[in-house]
């Protein structure tokens, strides 16, 4: 999954580019890394259901019907790969093109012919998804998508918006185009893949941590949203019902909805559901400097701890909204929503990042929590952490020392191992161990991150 921290980072290759090198790999070519510690316990995985692979990955709209000039347009921008000549008569002179992974706009044709000129030059069908004009612009949404060969099926590999202006001379062309990267797709993973993964890993168990707060995401609308919650978390019941003694089922929700106590109550009532309860603040949009939501939040810690459920929760705020992240937000969840679960545990997720820690505002909340833990504050006394996702392939060595030093002001001893869902651009289990073996910690301090085991899996 693609991560927005909201900063710039310096350049480095990228989980999806490596994991392909990594995962041709036999395992003894990671030994090195890996060495013969194995984790007893994966304390954040995840399944994935068909109905939330649709979800999440819907399938295409029809293509709109273009008009003859524009359909030739993408013909041309189609016929362009490796031609400059083509390529520059497609756009006006006083074109833009932004990039979802540039620092500025492009500004220019010869610009743009440059950027395309430096781009990857396999062959792109465009897929038109919507279309609108007015006059003398139009707008056109579409895929791109990589042409097949014999190794490899056709996929998108980027979402475009074309600005189209028809000039003096009738002819259409492109005065502006906003280009984004698509990540890796997301498979489906049930009991038995999910099994096979920690087999592979030589990992006895997991915590399963049910998707159903995915539905209830205010950024997408569903229709029936707590019937396909309900549906989500009973799926996961049943897939955990399958390996009951390898297998320990976490029911999930968007602590904002109105039917987030019910759910609960619901789940606690499902022997596979009923060990602990996963919250998303990210995905739900939950904001902590919002009273009425740290009310709510407050509510769902209470009766959570009212089930003896353990939480897990991705405290990591949603980018797309910019929500404030850091210190601030660690010190209210600390001491206004921890509080309402005295008796459980409370496992922050991914050490309070979205996945990787090249993260200034996560690395800021992480560094409060410490200091609280220091200072032997009773509110930090049922604080876990999961390193699910944090070591990425390729991290900087100041990321890996920043992560190294902040496990060890945390105290090896709260350290849970988590691989994550094994999907979208996140690494299996066994390789993911191998990633957060180029950490530098010594081999006894692995041991005892491999060998923690959480209380409420023991």
């Amino acid at each position: 999954m693609v991560l927005h921290t909201g900063h710039r980072r310096q350049p480095r290759p990228t989980r999806q580019s490596l994991l392909c090198v990594v995962a041709l790999l036999p395992f003894s070519a990671l030994a090195p890394l890996a060495a013969q510690t194995r984790p007893l316990v994966d304390h954040h995985q995840h399944f994935f259901s068909q109905a939330f692979v649709a979800l999440i990955s819907p399938k295409p709209a029809p293509a709109p019907t273009l008009p003859a000039e524009v359909a030739e347009v993408l013909r041309s921008f189609e016929r362009a790969a490796g031609d400059s000549a083509v390529r520059a008569d497609l756009y006006t002179e006083d074109a833009s093109l932004a990039d979802s992974l540039g620092a500025t706009w492009i500004r220019g044709r010869q610009a743009i012919v440059a950027w395309w000129s430096g781009a990857r030059q396999a062959p792109l069908r465009v897929q038109p998804a919507s279309f609108s004009a007015s006059g003398d612009v139009a707008h056109l949404v579409a895929d791109l998508v990589r042409v097949a060969d014999e190794r490899d099926p056709p996929r998108a590999v980027a979402h475009v918006l074309f600005t189209l202006r028809r000039g003096a001379d009738a002819r259409w062309r492109i005065a502006g185009e906003a280009v984004t990267g698509i990540g890796p797709r997301v498979e489906a993973i049930d009991a038995k893949h999910l099994i096979g993964l920690m087999d592979a890993a030589g990992t006895q168990r997991a915590m399963v941590l049910a998707l159903g707060y995915s539905w209830g995401s205010p950024n997408r609308t569903v229709e029936s949203e707590y019937e396909k919650v309900r549906a989500e978390n009973d799926w996961t019941s049943a897939q955990v019902a399958q390996h009951p003694t390898r297998l320990v089922g976490f029911c999930g929700v968007n602590p904002l909805r109105d039917y987030a106590l019910a759910e609960i109550d619901r789940c606690a009532r499902d022997p596979n559901l009923r060990n602990g309860l996963k919250l998303h603040v990210g995905n739900s949009v939950v904001a902590l400097g919002d009273t009425a939501h740290v009310t709510q939040l407050r509510r769902v810690f209470a009766a959570a701890n009212r089930h003896r459920m353990p939480i897990v929760i991705h405290l990591r705020s949603s980018y797309s909204r910019r929500l404030q992240y850091g210190r601030d937000e660690a010190r209210v969840f600390l001491e206004r929503v921890v509080p309402a679960a005295p008796d459980v545990p409370v496992q922050i997720a991914h050490l309070a990042s979205g996945g990787g820690y090249d993260d200034p505002p996560a690395d800021s909340v992480i560094a409060y929590l410490a200091e609280r833990i220091a200072a032997k504050d009773a509110r930090t006394r049922n604080l876990w952490f999961d390193v699910s996702g944090v070591a990425t392939l390729g991290m900087s060595t100041v990321e890996a020392e920043l992560v190294a030093k902040r496990l060890r002001q945390l105290g090896l001893r709260r350290i849970l191992w988590g691989s994550d869902g094994a999907t979208g651009g996140n690494l299996p289990p066994r390789q993911a161990w191998a990633a957060f073996r180029q950490l530098p910690l010594t081999d006894a301090e692995f041991r005892s991150i491999a060998t923690n085991v959480a209380p409420w899996m023991r």
